[in-house]
């Protein structure tokens, strides 16, 4: 086959490798100005149509994650009955070239790449997302240090490829057993080959070696990888034996899910932190710290989750050399976590106005947000949920408006504004109900003025109609609660907190200063939102908002 043009709207620039499950190409979108990787898998039959849509389906559910451990997807599609998937474009290396090249990784930094991988795929299972054929092929290393996931999907086309596992598979040293023997994988095929890459990223071995696909499946399903060979370092014995769960064979051995694996990698950096500080103190009476403990500080740091800390060892390896390409993928590392955190602060912030009805506020918070990272997921689901409430806001006013024109007995401007309801928010119910029952009345039915000049006698009823079944006047309608004169619908209840309500005059104004604190946050006048924010605090300890914006502020720095 020729090396293809374009796949789509991705034109090819070149190619980035090859195996043998297809090919990778360099391409270009040219309206969206943005390079891609487009992976056309060659050695799907063509006529797999149900594993390729899967491939497909799965490809896509799992670029749509919007997790920073796994790649987005930009597209897929056919080129000559094979199936491609187009993924962003992430630079760096996998660690397939890692280990090729034998560049050694400090224990400090695989125990970090661990992490990400676990972060990525725990986010990817809770969205119901396997991957099933993990390899060092399918995990890069961005120059920022970040990790990223790839290939998604392409387990579905594994046993069709001419002959399944008769043929030597790239994958096949970090395939789980279970994967082999035919029993149904979930969660826990991943974290064994997650692990079995770890091991080799750390002993420069294979966990299951062998010179045949016969032997290394026979390692695979009855054989315990060798622990003795791995390297000691401050970490042993814990960094075994959490690797030792992760590879059992038996899946109800391993961890249950990445969750429990990432939990068991933060205890162990904690329960070794106090010997390396110890360490790192007997260090530092004989002179400054080398670059390596600090570096190793700022790993523990991190994994303490004392972001702070971690960033003061950042800027001191900067200070040092600011050229230091590890201190500075760090940092790019902490400040995206900041920032994440930032993000999800600020998002429970807004629902918490908008669910207070203060949807200005609300809408604020949403394009400091968007302002912030307007393609995550968090803010498209705000964006969301606020076009909800506004829609929902919209309709209760003009429900409130139709019953008033109701008790005024303008029955035609009450059916247009509540059908005007529906149409803004179509299952408002009570609007629903309103328009319903008002286009069952005839306009015969409409009541005249309200409050007659003067009472006026019925005419006589025709001569061949009974005066028992003369027209009878409209009713009145009255509040079924009150007997007495209509009462008119209470207007939407204001959604700012009144001072007016509130008894205490300090409270009434912390509430107003905590509103302006948000106000010149929002104006990205950090320096004055802390200021009035403590202002507040000082008047009202428990003002939730003073405290929710001091929180966030505190994240900031």
């Amino acid at each position: 086959m020729d090396a293809p043009k374009s796949f789509g709207p991705f034109e090819v620039r070149g190619e980035l490798g090859r195996g043998a499950g297809g090919v990778v190409y360099l391409t270009w979108h040219p309206e969206h100005d943005r390079t891609a990787a487009v992976k056309l898998f060659t050695a799907a039959p063509k006529e797999a149509t149900a594993a390729i849509s899967r491939l497909k389906r799965d490809a896509q559910a799992a670029g749509a994650l919007g997790h920073p451990n796994v790649t987005a997807v930009l597209g897929v599609g056919d080129h000559e009955g094979w199936p491609w998937v187009a993924t962003e474009f992430v630079p760096g290396v996998s660690l397939a070239q890692v280990l090729r090249g034998r560049a050694l990784l400090s224990i400090e930094r695989v125990l970090d790449v661990w992490r990400q991988m676990c972060e990525g795929l725990a986010h990817a299972h809770r969205e119901g997302v396997l991957h099933l054929d993990l390899k060092p092929a399918d995990v890069r290393l961005a120059p920022s240090g970040e990790v990223r996931l790839v290939d998604f999907g392409s387990w579905h086309l594994k046993a069709l490829e001419h002959g399944g596992l008769h043929r030597v598979d790239a994958g096949l040293h970090y395939r789980a057993p279970e994967l082999l023997t035919g029993r149904r994988p979930d969660q826990r095929a991943d974290i064994f080959s997650v692990a079995a890459i770890v091991y080799e990223l750390v002993a420069y071995r294979k966990a299951f070696p062998g010179e045949s696909t016969t032997d290394v499946v026979r390692g695979l399903t009855r054989c315990e990888p060798d622990l003795a060979c791995l390297p000691r370092s401050p970490f042993t014995p814990g960094f075994e034996r959490v690797l030792a769960t992760s590879l059992a064979r038996v899946p109800e051995a391993r961890h249950p899910s990445f969750e429990e694996v990432h939990a068991d990698l933060v205890q162990l950096v904690r329960e070794t932190a106090p010997r390396l500080r110890s360490q790192s103190s007997e260090a530092n009476e004989a002179g400054p710290p080398e670059r390596e403990e600090l570096l190793a500080s700022v790993t523990r740091a991190r994994a303490e989750d004392r972001l702070e800390d971690a960033l003061e060892g950042c800027r001191r390896l900067l200070d040092r050399d600011s050229e230091d390409e590890a201190a500075r993928r760090a940092m790019a590392e902490i400040e995206s976590v900041l920032l994440e955190r930032e993000i999800e602060a600020l998002v429970g912030m807004a629902l918490s106005y908008a669910a207070d009805g203060q949807l200005e506020l609300a809408t604020g918070i949403a394009e400091k947000v968007e302002r912030l990272a307007p393609w995550s997921a968090r803010y498209l689901q705000l964006q969301v949920y606020l076009d909800e409430e506004g829609a929902r806001h919209q309709a209760n006013a003009l429900v409130a408006g139709a019953r008033e024109h109701l008790e005024a007995g303008r029955v035609d401007e009450a059916r247009a504004k509540a059908l005007q309801a529906t149409l803004v928010m179509p299952g408002h119910s009570q609007a629903s109900r309103l328009a319903r029952e008002l286009g069952e009345r005839s306009e015969s039915a409409q009541r005249p003025d309200p409050v007659p000049a003067a009472p006026t006698p019925a005419p006589p009823a025709p001569a061949d109609v009974p005066a028992a079944e003369a027209p009878a006047e409209p009713e009145q309608p009255q509040p079924k609660d009150s007997a007495g004169p209509p009462k008119a619908v209470p207007a939407p209840v204001d959604p700012a907190p009144a001072a007016a309500k509130i008894q205490d005059p300090r409270i009434a104004e912390a509430v107003a200063l905590s509103a302006a604190a948000l106000r010149h946050f929002l104006k990205d006048d950090h320096a004055r939102a802390r200021e009035v924010v403590e202002r507040a605090l000082a008047l009202d300890p428990a003002n939730r908002r003073a405290l929710e914006l001091q929180k966030i502020l505190r994240v900031l720095g």
